[in-house]
């Protein structure tokens, strides 16, 4: 069975660029070891969707940021709503959706699913 995965790019794959300084957003540094995680998805036959709160302004320097670095993806999302320290977000589907919190990047966290 195929898993579609909506991966952050913010602090999740690259360092954490807010939005307020879209100047480095070409300048992000990969976070060791996301991009084989990624790739290693995708062997597997999954899908990579990335979902970010960058505003569609940014799509150019994001997908060229993403090409540079070899990172495969279907497709980005972008305008995801910010969220603020102490918020969660709160995914309502008619389908089944399992949520990971990776709040040190993708390989952050010692439960994160391989």
């Amino acid at each position: 069975m195929s898993t579609i995965w909506l991966i952050d790019i913010d602090g999740t794959i690259c360092d954490d660029i807010p939005n307020e300084t879209p100047e480095l957003f070409a300048t992000a540094k990969p976070i060791s070891g996301a991009l084989q995680y990624v790739e290693n998805l995708i062997k597997r036959g999954d899908r990579v969707v990335l979902f970010t709160a960058r505003t569609a302004d940014y799509a150019s320097v994001t997908e060229e940021w993403l090409h540079q670095h070899d990172f495969p993806f279907e497709y980005v999302i972008y305008n995801k709503p910010r969220i603020k320290e102490g918020w969660t977000y709160h995914w309502v589907d008619n389908r089944s959706v399992r949520a990971t919190c990776v709040p040190f990047g993708l390989l952050g966290s010692k439960h994160w699913e391989k």
